[in-house]
């Protein structure tokens, strides 16, 4: 009786560089991960009822401002006595530039299209992280590169994934302050002020500052793998960081007697977004809007960079 041994065959090892890697399905890959969680739509909600809560803010503020200025429009301007004649057109100038309702107009109107930024950007950082820390928390981080061994790839998949969701974030919120706002003018008697260029430029770049955060976002991600420690951490340095930020520079301000330390207050990347989308100077020692758009690149440059070389070399395991 000739015995006879059982045959098994071999399980295929996996190839790598499969058709998984491609740019698309890494894309793929990542957005099925927000959609299967909790997480995106908790955020909408919020940035939904942030943007509403601003929106109202920003229009009752702006109603005032507007009404002011249409009523010292109609007034003449009075100039100080014992003034130059080159002392009296100064102010004359000075006057004209405080009271002009062009000026207010467009000023509310970037305002109340960029309404709920402060908190909206926030979620696109803290949703950013989520796409890193989300692969720890799972422990889905192995299997992802296993079928994707170049880091690389997948690093730039979640950058990529992170601005489009920001982006998302921010058509999102733009619909709905652009919106309310073109209904708010028209009560008020005026034009939308679309067809201003420093009001384009405050929604244009409102949604760079999205997707720069976005990018901050996975490189807080990259650095702190824990998630409840990253959106902790990310959470509270926003919100407190910026206000203890403000607070420190003011307080070194008049301290020193010196505007320099509310000039590099930009350097914080809260600040640098908000002096980035404002018509104006934000505040009368602020550098001008493209500073904090410069600033606002650099760091998520940054951030790119670091987090795809941690990423690279970091054990995953």
């Amino acid at each position: 009786m000739t015995a006879t041994t059982p045959t098994t065959t071999p399980l295929a090892a996996p190839t790598l560089g499969t058709p998984s890697s491609a740019p698309a399905r890494l894309l793929k890959s990542e957005f099925l991960k927000i959609r299967t969680t909790n997480v995106w739509w908790l955020f909408l909600i919020g940035a939904f009822v942030f943007t509403a809560l601003s929106l109202w803010i920003w229009m009752g503020t702006g109603a005032g401002q507007i009404n002011n200025a249409a009523a010292a429009s109609s007034e003449p301007f009075v100039p100080p006595e014992g003034l130059s004649p080159v002392e009296v057109e100064t102010a004359r100038q000075q006057w004209e530039l405080e009271h002009s309702l062009t000026r207010t107009l467009v000023s509310v109107a970037a305002n109340v299209y960029t309404s709920g930024q402060f908190f909206g950007l926030m979620f696109a950082m803290l949703l950013g992280a989520i796409l890193v820390t989300n692969e720890y928390f799972h422990q889905t981080a192995t299997a992802t590169f296993l079928a994707t061994p170049h880091r690389t790839a997948v690093i730039v998949a979640k950058l990529a994934t992170a601005v489009l969701a920001a982006g998302f974030f921010w058509i999102f919120s733009t619909a709905i302050s652009v919106a309310a706002g073109v209904m708010f003018f028209n009560a008020k008697g005026y034009g939308p002020q679309l067809d201003q260029w420093p009001v384009q430029r405050a929604i244009l770049f409102n949604g760079l500052a999205y997707a720069l955060w976005g990018v901050l976002g996975v490189g807080l991600g990259v650095l702190i793998r824990n998630q409840i420690g990253a959106v902790l951490t990310g959470a509270i340095s926003y919100v407190l960081g910026t206000q203890i930020v403000q607070g420190i520079a003011f307080l070194i301000s008049v301290w020193l007697d010196a505007t320099w330390p509310l000039k590099i207050m930009v350097a914080w990347p809260a600040v640098a977004s908000s002096v980035m989308i404002s018509p104006e100077k934000l505040y009368p020692e602020a550098p001008a809007w493209w500073v904090g758009g410069l600033v606002l690149v650099a760091y998520g440059v940054v951030f790119g960079v670091v987090g795809t070389l941690i990423m690279r070399k970091r054990d995953i395991s």
